[in-house]
């Protein structure tokens, strides 16, 4: 390659483009001197019937790498009892079936964690040079890696990594707040009409901000996102006594949960759903009315002070008095939301305490959770296709991302 002269005027990013390329062919051809002198000799045993294999030579493969597309010679054995073929170094490099290494599969699961498949393609072949592999491959690999994380909830190795912190994390004082958040399903069969289906959220987070927040999201019905849930602060080394104060909008199932799971912490309703109940009801008794304004500011007043014996006579003098067209927003109904949350109005001691009393956290994680992932625009989503990026998520934004793949390089190096 020519010297550039004094001077001569320089395309930076044609040059840089062309270093890249030169420099991924030489550390592709680096790995692939480094991977072929690892490859051992020793005959394995057959993993199905445990009798020597037998070895047929050496067979070449096409791997895709965050170099490129290399060709590597390695060592295949065959057992002509089990009928199976091995190749010690595919194992050891921890390959994909077709033939992705780990690092790529990283950044391919990385890229779509965040964004639709079609996206991370051509994201991942403007940054690499080079397109690794198809959307369809890449939404496979996605979820390929989503199933192993839900089984790998009962996965031995991580309860015990998990032992090792629970010390360090029993101590820290978190608060739990949990909502639901609908996404699109697939469309039924039979009316072509879209499904919805809830997302259940979960989010821990320490109202002193020196732990970071923690969050447990699933397609399930309440009973399983229990069990998800629970297993998930096994895992952090959670339990009841590691809880403030548990936050919901009042739906059953949130509260059923609680007293399941996480007995004896206390409740409270989220402040600003009670506040959108009073408001959507003060607004249908006294339409376009400053009445209405100011009766539910007395009322929001009353349970900031915790002044309930007042709320609640005020409530019912409204269900008295005043009726509604709209059952949904009626005094009555909005006296029978609050009567079943009575016990769960302590804002007073949560303010005292300066505790949250909103639960603004679980608000924000079903945003950048949930939405802005799985419900852009056409999304139709299937169960296990949507757990599956719901468990990538998850595991990134719990900081567990690079841990993941750390193991799976520590289980391909054990085998």
């Amino acid at each position: 390659m020519e010297p550039l002269a004094a001077g001569q005027a320089i395309d930076a990013g044609a040059e840089e483009e062309l270093f890249r390329r030169v420099s991924q062919q030489a550390a592709g051809e680096a790995l692939v001197r480094r991977w072929e002198q690892a490859d051992p000799e020793a005959e394995p045993d057959c993993p199905g019937c445990r009798q020597r294999m037998k070895g047929l030579g050496q067979r070449a493969r096409q791997l895709r790498t965050l170099c490129g597309q290399v060709r590597i010679e390695r060592r295949v054995y065959y057992c002509s009892s089990g009928q199976q073929t091995e190749a010690p170094l595919d194992r050891q490099l921890g390959l994909e079936q077709s033939g992705l290494t780990a690092g790529l599969a990283r950044v391919v699961c990385r890229t779509a964690l965040e964004l639709a498949y079609q996206q991370s393609q051509h994201l991942l072949t403007d940054t690499l040079g080079f397109t690794p592999c198809s959307a369809r491959e890449l939404e496979r690999i996605a979820k390929q890696h989503g199933k192993v994380l839900e089984e790998r909830q009962t996965d031995s190795s991580r309860q015990e990594a998990n032992v090792r912190s629970r010390s360090a994390k029993r101590a820290a004082q978190y608060c739990l707040a949990i909502d639901g958040v609908m996404i699109a399903g697939l469309p039924d069969t039979d009316t072509h009409c879209v499904n919805w289906h809830e997302v259940k959220l979960a989010t821990g987070f320490d109202p002193r901000q020196l732990q970071p927040p923690f969050y447990v999201a699933g397609r399930d019905d309440a009973e399983d996102f229990g069990r998800r849930l629970w297993g998930q602060l096994e895992g952090h080394g959670l339990d009841e006594r590691s809880f403030l104060e548990m936050l919901g909008d009042g739906a059953p199932w949130i509260w059923n949960l609680a007293d399941a799971y996480l007995p004896g912490v206390p409740q409270l309703l989220d402040f600003y759903h009670a506040a959108e109940h009073l408001y959507a009801t003060a607004q249908a008794v006294w339409p376009e009315s400053a009445i209405a304004n100011r009766w539910w500011q007395q009322r929001l007043d009353q349970l900031r002070c915790g002044q309930e014996a007042n709320f609640f006579a005020a409530l019912q003098l409204l269900a008295k008095r005043h009726r509604t067209q709209d059952s949904a927003v009626s005094p009555q109904r909005l006296l029978t939301y609050f009567q079943d949350n009575r016990e769960r109005l302590n804002y007073r001691w949560a303010l005292r305490r300066h505790l949250p009393i909103g639960s603004g956290q679980v608000e924000s994680a079903a945003r950048h959770i949930v939405q802005q992932r799985l419900k852009q625009s056409g999304m139709r989503w299937s169960d296990p296709a949507a757990q599956a990026i719901l468990n990538l998520r998850t595991l990134h934004r719990n900081g567990e991302f690079e841990q993941y793949w750390e193991n799976r390089a520590c289980r391909s190096a054990s085998r």
